[in-house]
């Protein structure tokens, strides 16, 4: 309230030096509202009706916004990485990491080199400047995971959950192919989520009723890594009420401010939602979305600090992107951009990058971006092959990965 005492005449003294609380200015509130993040508009709301319905007026939500897109991400401590498959003569692949806003090419952290297949960043981005890379190792059951500061060149090897190194049921694979990485921010310490999972449909004569061998599990169950301790435990979820749909290393899973979230699918099918994991309490939760659409057609991204849902309707090439303005209200989704038909992008979108950029792979291979606030699109100058590419936001930190617990 004082910012907008001093910008507004409604509030200067008059001759009697009494202050007139009567009104705000309208171009005052118009201008401070389009700054403000939608949870705390839409409580403003409540104010003076004109301001309930501020999303229905066109002028305020192009201010809106423009103002969003230009300041995601705009400083120069924030990078949009590339992470990339390219073959070379001998149609050999081999994985490059580069920071496209400088066009800087990084090495990645042992124990990968550029020989390495299917890594991918976990989270869709960097905390405190730290990533962390994970590896579907050959066979598709086993996984690994790097943290790793590419400003400092520090990284740390997480070691294996106890449940891959231990011995198994022979009849029975085991699938680990639910991935998170997150902080947690009261204990300033890092984890890593894994869903592990069983599959004995190709195994004859085996029995699902039977009691399982001593220290063995049938049930599919969450695990979580914590850096602070060094240690795996399982997390004890009861009556979750959602099919678990999604897999990090496919870019589904997304982190930001103390939580991770995934895209799943309800009781209905036809239905989805977004399943958080908040990292400090450890417990899930679930936002309704009001859309109905496959999850093939659906993508999370983070635009300006926010949650942002961008579908696909049925593979017609025009985007909606919606935006979250509170975690597990339903209502609070806000659709802020519709763009298309674009018939050259080839979904799914790989990602978004500085500047409200959202990053994609054309028909014809060529990596390209369009600007939300232009709605042009511009090539890379570079190309990819399907499911080979990784783009999100760098931020640089000379922080320590292992922080205070070091």
């Amino acid at each position: 309230m004082d910012y907008l005492q001093k910008q507004s005449p409604a509030f200067s003294k008059s001759s009697d030096s009494k202050v007139s609380r009567k009104y705000i200015h309208n171009d005052v509130a118009f201008y401070v509202l389009s700054k403000l993040p939608i949870k705390s508009l839409k409580r403003f709301g409540c104010v003076r009706k004109s301001w309930s319905s501020l999303f229905d007026d066109s002028h305020f939500m192009t201010v809106f916004r423009s103002h969003l897109i230009s300041h995601n991400y705009s400083d120069d401590h924030h990078h949009t990485f590339l992470l990339i498959y390219q073959r070379d003569h001998a149609d050999r692949e081999y994985a490059e990491f580069h920071l496209l806003d400088s066009r800087t090419k990084l090495n990645l952290p042992p124990p990968f080199s550029e020989n390495d297949r299917f890594l991918s960043i976990l989270g869709k981005t960097s905390i405190n400047g730290i990533f962390c890379i994970g590896q579907h190792l050959i066979g598709g059951n086993k996984v690994r995971y790097v943290l790793w500061n590419p400003a400092t060149e520090e990284f740390v090897n997480i070691p294996p959950s106890p449940n891959e190194v231990m011995s198994k049921h022979p009849l029975l694979s085991v699938f680990h192919k639910f991935h998170g990485f997150g902080y947690d921010q009261l204990r300033d310490d890092y984890k890593v989520i894994q869903y592990v999972s069983f599959d004995s449909s190709s195994c004859v004569g085996y029995d699902l009723d039977s009691p399982p061998p001593q220290g063995i599990r049938y049930d599919s169950f969450f695990e979580i890594y914590s850096l602070r301790n060094n240690s795996w435990k399982i997390l004890h979820i009861d009556n979750m009420s959602i099919s678990i749909v999604g897999n990090a290393f496919h870019g589904d899973e997304l982190y930001t401010d103390g939580a991770c979230h995934w895209l799943v699918k309800g009781k209905l099918h036809d239905t989805i939602a977004l399943m958080s994991f908040d990292l400090s309490h450890e417990v899930f939760f679930t936002t309704p979305i009001d859309e109905r659409s496959e999850l093939d057609y659906g993508q999370l991204a983070v635009l300006n600090g926010s949650i942002a849902l961008i579908i696909n309707h049925d593979n017609n090439n025009i985007f909606h992107i919606s935006i979250l303005g509170e975690l597990g209200v339903k209502e609070s989704w806000i659709k802020l951009f519709i763009f298309g038909p674009v018939p050259s992008i080839d979904w799914s979108l790989i990602g978004f990058g500085n500047k409200g950029y959202i990053f994609f792979r054309k028909k014809d291979d060529e990596l390209a971006y369009v600007d939300l606030s232009t709605q042009i699109i511009e090539e890379l100058g570079v190309k990819g092959e399907d499911c080979c590419c990784k783009i999100g936001i760098y931020k640089e930190s000379l922080l320590s990965i292992r922080g205070s617990s070091n």
